[in-house]
């Protein structure tokens, strides 16, 4: 039997992705911006689709040498049970402060590793650092913390979050293979700014939905034109502590019991749970937002930012939360 060529897989991907955008964007123009709304689940469907081709088309680039190991499933089974049993309850018991740690284990990190640096990585994480600092002090749904302080953790999230989880990646000779790579480090400016703009085209069906399925419903702070911009801030500080440190991380621990390529693909959906569980109110009744959060948002960027590039899963980022932040102007304005 033959193969399918890749080019009619292309064309397929293209098809779905265009007809998956304009049935969002007819919902929206009629009006449906709930998750009560008639045909929630029709929609979660169609996203459901679109994530499955976009995690087709970026598997994971990982590729186990023959004298690995095998994988001891039990070991595996019992650290992720760890890692799960400490991960869930801290957005109970710690909350916001939470995030504070993050750049605690980075720098724990960078002095072990710090070798593994170069002047290049200093100088672009602490450019993209700047940018979600200042994006930062308008982020108007943060009210745990001041405008000041939200900023300056911003800056130290991404500065650390990216040196910390590059290193990471180069210790374990993953970045070798491609895993978590930045397009401007490897390629240059102009090949970063093609891959923010891919992300952005690539984002468009989950943006429209995220907004028809109510992402807008908490919004009500974006009151100027420009507010929507401010998605800049957690399209990069969250790719970079909620992606490029934390999935590398928890890869150290299963790489115990694991190979690589499992090991990768474990710590990547497990974080993914844990990053759409931090978008909950938390506790039980929170499961089922945590799974569908988690399958049709969080899983996407992953595998955008871990198995293809960062610009490109910050490209994607920035247009879900824009049009969301966009739509509540609108309703305002309206």
């Amino acid at each position: 039997m033959k193969s399918i060529p890749d080019r009619w897989k292309l064309y397929a991907s293209i098809g779905i992705w265009l007809a998956a955008s304009l049935f969002f964007a007819g919902l929206l123009s009629r009006g449906i911006d709930s998750f009560e709304s008639p045909g929630t689940v029709l929609s979660l469907a169609v996203l459901f689709l679109c994530t499955g081709v976009l995690m087709r088309w970026t598997p994971n680039p990982v590729q186990d040498s023959p004298s690995e190991r095998p994988t001891r499933r039990w070991r595996l089974a019992l650290l992720i049970l760890l890692a799960a049993v400490v991960l869930f309850p801290l957005r109970t018991l710690v909350g916001p402060p939470l995030l504070f740690g993050l750049p605690v284990a980075a720098l724990v990190v960078l002095i072990s590793l710090h070798r593994l640096m170069t002047s290049r990585d200093i100088l672009y994480a602490l450019f993209l650092a700047l940018i979600a600092g200042m994006a930062g002090l308008a982020a108007g749904w943060i009210i745990a913390f001041s405008p000041v302080v939200w900023a300056l953790l911003q800056v130290l999230l991404v500065l650390t979050g990216l040196l910390g989880g590059w290193t990471i990646l180069r210790y374990s000779g993953l970045a070798k293979q491609g895993v978590g790579k930045s397009l401007v480090l490897s390629a240059g400016a102009s090949r970063g700014a093609l891959g923010f703009l891919l992300g952005v085209l690539i984002a468009v069906p989950w943006a429209l939905a995220n907004t028809v399925l109510g992402g807008s419903a908490g919004d009500a702070w974006v009151r100027l034109w420009w507010q929507p911009l401010v998605a800049i801030q957690p399209s990069i500080a969250e790719e970079a502590w909620g992606r490029l440190l934390l999935v590398p991380l928890l890869f150290l621990l299963f790489r115990l019991a694991a190979r690589p390529r499992v090991a990768l693909t474990v710590a990547l959906v497990l974080v993914a749970y844990w990053f759409a569980y931090l978008h909950t109110p938390g506790g039980i009744e929170a499961i089922p937002s945590t799974l569908i959060i988690g399958t049709l948002f969080a899983l996407p960027v992953s595998y955008l930012c871990l198995y293809r590039d960062l610009e490109t899963a910050i490209g994607w980022h920035f247009l879900v939360d824009f049009i969301r932040f966009a739509y509540a102007f609108a309703l305002v304005a309206h």
